[in-house]
This record gives structure tokens, C-alpha cells and sequence, in this order.
């Protein structure tokens, strides 16, 4: 089915993560796809050097002009964004669009592997905090929905009850579906999802291939977003998910610039 769907979040130049990397997905399943970049950055801190810039009030600019002039989208995703001014600006615009039935999902990036990324702090935590009541779908690492929740992040091997605990405190803050990455229940690899119609709390194992290949976490919720936004039931699109991402990096665990991505558009067309 064909959405507008837009991106706000940061943009990585010579690395497929981040909205480089959602973008393609997207249109792999048939959507169109807008960004509003909340950063522009040449390359991801795994690198010696990098370059990066806030794009500060652009961001309210944008949305005021988009207002003025009538565009509308089918669905939403938030992810990282840098200041408090953009912050106020995201939320109050959401808060419009959830008013008229578009779709909010959230990936509230903050960190992963039981540390936080260079320069979060409880500002950052609090502006996702106001972000999960008006999303429709959120996104967190484990190390994220910790953080969130007040818990400590500096070991990620949890039991079913404790990962299930972090999922009550979400829904309490106003989190509603809720796919955890990067979780470890009792030793294996899962992801935790909560189904909000269902009510329904499970944890999904998966195999993990030991490498590491940036803009992974991207393209989990990029996948996710094109499924449920083509009417696939939210666990059948997790599911599904698992299965390409698994597909995409079992093909490039090999390759030597992990850190650039997965070459998304030499993957994709093997990927439903």
C-alpha cells in the first residue's frame, strides 16, 4: 500500500545508518518517503574523524512551512534529535498529526550494548519520555528501555520477568506496541514485543550473527514501519523483520567496512 511516510532524524552522508538507511527500505516496499533531518553527519563516531552539524531551527521552519502549505503524511517516525528547541517543535507537531489519525513511530536513540552514545544525558532521556505517550510504535535497545525506565543498563543479561517489567513501566509512561532489540532473556538472544490491542507481552528468540554491521538498528524499524504500514499485524511484522535483517547480515559478515552499512540496494530485492 502506498504511505507518505516521514523521517525525522539524523542523516549520515557516507554511511548507510540512520535515515540513509531507513530511506531505501521504505521505498523497497512501496512507499514514499520525506526526511527532516535533525542533524547532518559525514560518517558514524565507530570512525577516527566525523563531521557533524545540528540543523537547530530548520526543524520548526520546515514543519511551520509544511503547515502553511497543506502537506500531510500517512505516518511519522521520530528518532534522534539533538536540542530541547527541536524537541518542542517534534512533539508539538506529532501531537497535531496524532489528532488527525496519522501514525507515530519511535526509536528513541540513546545507546545500545549497556552504554550510552557520546553526549546523552537526562535531557535527552526526558525529551523521548514526552515522545512515547503520542507514539503509536516505539523502538528501544534494551539499553534504551533501561535508561528510560530508571533501571541500571550496565549488564543486559535479564530474565523474562525483568525484560516483561520494563515493558509494564513503558506502557505506564504511555508507550503502546513495543518491539525491545538487542535483549537477552536467561542467556539467548530475543526481542520483546508487547502488543497493545493484544495486550500481550512475548519474547521473540532470534540467532545472532557475531558481527557487527552499522545501521542494523535503522533498518529494524524502518522494516517494521513499511509492514504495519502495509496492514501487517505488528508481531507478524517483527517476525518478519528478524528474518531479513538475519538474511541481510548472514550475506555481509564477511565484508570488511562494517561500519558504512549493509549495501542496502544490492540486498533488498531478495528481501519480502
Amino acid at each position: 500500500m502506498y504511505n507518505k511516510i516521514l523521517l525525522i532524524g539524523d542523516m549520515v552522508s557516507a554511511c548507510k545508518v540512520a535515515l540513509s538507511a531507513m530511506v531505501p527500505v521504505l521505498a523497497h516496499k512501496k512507499h514514499s518517503v520525506y526526511t527532516l533531518p535533525t542533524a547532518i553527519v559525514s560518517n558514524t563516531f565507530g570512525y577516527k574523524k566525523v563531521a557533524q552539524v545540528s540543523t537547530g531551527n530548520y526543524v520548526k521552519k520546515s514543519i511551520d512551512a509544511w503547515k502553511e502549505l497543506g502537506f500531510e503524511y500517512d505516518a511519522v517516525f521520530v528518532g534522534y534529535v539533538t536540542d530541547k528547541d527541536q524537541a518542542k517543535a517534534i512533539i508539538d507537531y506529532c501531537k497535531e498529526l496524532k489528532e488527525k489519525g496519522v501514525k507515530i513511530f519511535h526509536d528513541p536513540i540513546m545507546g545500545e550494548k549497556c552504554h550510552l552514545y557520546w553526549g546523552i544525558d537526562e535531557k535527552v532521556a526526558d525529551i523521548h519520555t514526552q515522545l512515547l505517550p503520542l507514539t503509536d510504535y516505539t523502538f528501544p535497545s534494551w539499553t534504551e528501555a533501561a535508561y528510560l525506565t530508571g533501571r541500571d543498563y550496565s549488564d543486559d543479561n535479564s530474565s523474562q520477568e525483568e525484560i516483561f517489567a520494563i515493558i509494564d513501566d513503558l506502557v505506564k509512561i504511555g508507550a503502546k506496541n513495543i518491539a525491545i532489540s538487542s535483549c537477552i532473556a536467561d542467556g539467548k538472544d530475543c526481542i520483546a514485543i508487547y502488543d497493545h490491542n493484544k495486550k500481550s507481552k512475548q519474547l521473540l528468540p532470534y540467532e545472532r550473527i557475531p558481527v557487527k554491521i552499522g545501521g542494523t538498528g535503522d533498518v529494524f524499524s524502518a522494516m517494521i514501519i513499511a509492514d504495519v504500514m502495509n496492514d501487517a499485524e505488528f508481531t507478524a511484522a517483527v517476525q518478519n523483520t528478524v528474518s531479513g535483517i538475519y538474511t541481510m547480515i548472514n550475506a555481509e559478515k564477511d565484508k570488511e567496512e562494517k561500519l558504512r552499512g549493509l549495501d542496502l540496494e544490492k540486498l533488498l530485492p531478495d528481501i519480502r
